[in-house]
């Protein structure tokens, strides 16, 4: 049960994706997709051992590119990508000189080779790494003499693995291609989808969304302060549908302006698995403050408090009052199901907090509680 006050349009707090790399291919094909990211170049040697093949070694440059630049960006998505031809089980990259880019391209004229592109995901919060390759395989055309000398000259092939781009002056030498158009120009984004979602990150939180609060976890030095703001909204206890609380040592979210910036609301909530049968089962939100008007605060604690309960798989509820119509107004503007009226609620709150006052004449009575949710992923 909480109060709010005019809550805007915002996001909550994701990590950043950081990209390890200099290409600006990369760069565009993140940012053409919806990606915002931010540009760490890892600086690393990108030599490899022999003996090792082309998908293995894609791998291990990129886990070096991402590991040289992981200590810089903690709480963030790190992602490091390297690609390299396999012509005839040839690993080839970048070449060396000009003369080298036209014996290459010879080489080349009329056949088939297949580009590896190693993607190395570290999630700074966990440690979790993800490393996986994607591979396509590129039919090339047979240009003449003169052309390969102009391409050449053109200084493109010698900063490419294999000595080619498909989105660049390369693009009219390359006949077609098998597999993903990203992975051959530097970064597969399928690929990259999938990664997230391993690190419980979906492409959709990195898309650029409306500026508003941040939300992180509360602290132990939260502890008092949401005591002081929860006392001041209702008194403690807080008694819900499921009980009564000690919110202070409730799990729960804060919303800020900026990193360590002023608080501009809380939430605490508790989860339960189970059923319905076992009593009151999902993520419950125990409380709601918002303490700046317009700022968004009480939509971002919503909105993540939501998300933590669909990755645990659980519908996440709440209670409120019949007459904290505000309130009510806020759930439902924001899709919360109306689900169940507590008829006479005020009565056991009242046993629990005898000091609890009827509202002034005029206003509406507290006398009932009405049980709000989004369901459960897939529940009908």
């Amino acid at each position: 049960m909480g109060s709010l006050r005019n809550p805007g349009l915002v996001t909550t707090r994701t990590p950043r994706l950081v990209l390890a790399s200099s290409s600006p291919a990369r760069r565009r094909l993140l940012r053409d997709a919806g990606f915002a990211p931010v540009i760490d170049v890892s600086g690393v040697d990108e030599t490899i051992g022999a003996g090792i093949g082309t998908a293995s070694a894609v791998c291990t440059l990129a886990e070096r590119k991402a590991s040289a630049v992981a200590g810089r960006h903690p709480g963030d998505l790190v992602l490091g990508c390297d690609s390299l031809l396999d012509l005839d089980g040839a690993t080839l990259g970048k070449p060396g000189s000009p003369q080298a880019a036209m014996a290459l391209w010879r080489r080349m004229s009329g056949r088939e080779g297949t580009l590896h592109t190693g993607h190395c995901l570290i999630d700074t919060r966990s440690g979790q790494r993800t490393i996986a390759a994607a591979s396509t395989l590129v039919r090339f055309g047979a240009p003449g003499e003169q052309e390969i000398a102009a391409y050449v000259a053109t200084g493109e092939p010698g900063r490419m693995a294999g000595a080619f781009s498909i989105d660049g002056f390369g693009a009219p030498f390359v006949e077609g291609i098998d597999g993903d158009w990203g992975t051959v120009v530097g970064l597969s984004l399928p690929l990259l989808r999938r990664m997230l979602a391993r690190a419980g990150v979906s492409v959709t939180d990195l898309w650029p969304r409306a500026a508003g609060p941040l939300v992180r976890d509360l602290t132990g030095g939260d502890r008092d302060w949401l005591a002081q703001v929860v006392t001041s909204a209702w008194g403690l206890p807080v008694v819900s549908l499921s009980g009564v609380h000690d919110v202070v040592r409730l799990p729960g979210l804060v919303a800020e302006e900026e990193p360590g910036g002023a608080r501009l609301g809380v939430l605490t909530y508790r989860m339960q698995a189970g059923t319905r049968a076992a009593g009151w089962p999902g993520l419950e939100v125990v409380t709601l403050n918002s303490l700046a008007e317009g700022r968004g605060a009480g939509t971002a604690l919503l909105a993540e408090a939501r998300r933590r309960a669909r990755r645990a798989g659980q519908r996440m509820w709440l209670s409120t009052g019949n007459d904290n119509v505000q309130a009510i107004g806020f759930y439902q503007r924001r899709c919360m199901d109306l689900v169940v009226l507590h008829r006479n609620f005020a009565d056991e709150v009242r046993r629990i907090k005898p000091s609890l006052r009827e509202n002034p004449g005029g206003e509406i009575t507290f006398r009932h509680a009405l049980e709000l949710e989004f369901p459960a992923p897939g529940a009908q």
